[in-house]
């Protein structure tokens, strides 16, 4: 078999198994030591038959002219530069071949490199090379649930450390009848003035000025997911806050607890006889009426996923977009209550309401210990806000397991 045609077969059995390391890597996640030492013994003979077939033509055609003096020689080439398109064909042999083609490397990924990293490392280091690598803008965040709490809630801004409300604590009883020319009955009322103080949810995180410069779309993550964490601490707070330490006063603690008596266990519930019942016991408090109800995400399902003794759907075709509600009230799901749980409440600010003295600040300095000197930034976040519940027993909580679930 004459040289070239060795070099032709060699080619194509190094391609083959160019491919099938190829498949390895993606189906074993990397390329088995067998076949790395098959295209090393392979890729060595390309490069000995190269040799040889280059030896052989300088031998057949001599020294011939060098290569840059081939190519100024070439009237297709020189055609092609002057006209400015068309095409050109180079004859190369001797040592135009030998300054060409004197060792050949196959050119692969490997070789290049990408200019973000080496798609067959196992550990995708990043290597310097010329290949360009297709990047989608923007960095992709965890998953983050959806705030809900605050928007219930009416707020307005207070310049105070310390915010107080007056409450009645003993009514006024009611008027008598009274006979023509008599006394009166005196009344009495009574009030108690209760404060809630202010207080601070905070975050920061640091980070190196290099990477904030290189790396745009980090501070654009950076300033928004501080944020996004300082909500989500606050919506806990205001929620299930304990008033110990810096926590602050939420209302599931504050609210009346669920009293299951109601419920008429002759005739068995459901999740949706709960909420019922719920709003029943506000209403017998001479509350206000309740606009929301707050709901484990898996709870609502449970309700809305209720079948009655036809299998119909008893919220609603489930092709219908409703909004979700029970007895006229707002229904809001989410994971920031615990699963079984529930809470019954008004938002109207005669309730309840937040007073922020501070809404949410993001702040970005070197003033910290050697930051200056070593290139850092801090990144800081925070809100102040205080949280008052006037009217406890306009809420009601409490939880499904107290009262047996029957479909």
């Amino acid at each position: 078999m004459e040289l070239t045609e060795q070099l032709t077969a060699l080619q194509a059995e190094l391609k083959t198994h160019f491919e099938k390391a190829a498949d390895e890597k993606k189906t074993l996640g990397a390329t088995l030591d067998s076949t790395k030492t098959t295209l090393v013994e392979l890729q060595a003979q390309v490069d000995a038959l190269d040799v040889k077939l280059a030896n052989k033509q300088i031998a057949d055609h001599g020294e011939g002219p060098t290569l840059v003096k081939t190519v100024k020689e070439c009237e297709s080439i020189q055609r092609l530069m002057k006209d400015k398109r068309g095409s050109a064909v180079l004859h190369l042999k001797g040592r135009d071949v030998i300054e060409l083609m004197n060792r050949k490397n196959i050119i692969s990924a490997t070789a290049t490199g990408t200019s973000g990293g080496d798609p067959l490392s196992p550990l995708g280091v990043a290597t310097s090379g010329v290949l360009q690598i297709d990047r989608s803008p923007g960095v992709t965040t965890e998953a983050r649930q959806v705030l809900k709490l605050r928007d219930l809630l009416s707020s307005r801004p207070t310049t105070m450390q310390v915010v107080d409300f007056v409450k009645v604590s003993t009514p006024l009883g009611l008027g008598g009848m009274v006979p023509e020319a008599s006394l009166k009955p005196e009344n009495a009322l009574t009030f108690t003035s209760i404060s809630e103080k202010v207080r601070l949810i905070a975050t920061w995180l640091p980070a190196t000025k290099q990477v904030l410069d290189d790396f745009g779309e980090l501070l654009g993550l950076i300033q928004s997911s501080l944020p996004y964490y300082i909500n989500l601490e606050e919506e806990n707070q205001l929620l299930a806050g304990d008033d110990t330490g810096e926590n602050l006063h939420g209302l599931l603690p504050q609210a009346a607890a669920y009293l299951p008596s109601q419920l008429q266990s002759a005739h068995g519930w459901t999740y949706i006889d709960v909420i019922g019942t719920a709003v029943q016991q506000i209403n017998a408090a001479n509350e206000i009426d309740p606009t929301f109800v707050v709901l484990n995400t898996n709870d609502w399902w449970t309700i809305r996923l209720t079948k009655d003794g036809f299998g119909r759907y008893i919220l609603g075709d489930p092709q219908v977009n409703a909004t979700p509600r029970l007895f006229g009230l707002d229904v809001v799901y989410t994971t920031t209550i615990a699963p079984g749980h529930f809470l019954v409440g008004n938002g109207n600010p005669i309730a309840c309401e937040i007073r922020d003295r501070m809404e949410m600040q993001v702040e970005i300095s070197t003033e910290n210990q050697d930051y200056f000197l070593r290139n850092l930034v801090a990144i800081r976040a925070e809100k102040r806000l205080a949280l008052l519940t006037k009217r406890p027993n306009a809420f009601v909580s409490g939880s499904f397991s107290t009262s047996p679930f029957h479909a």
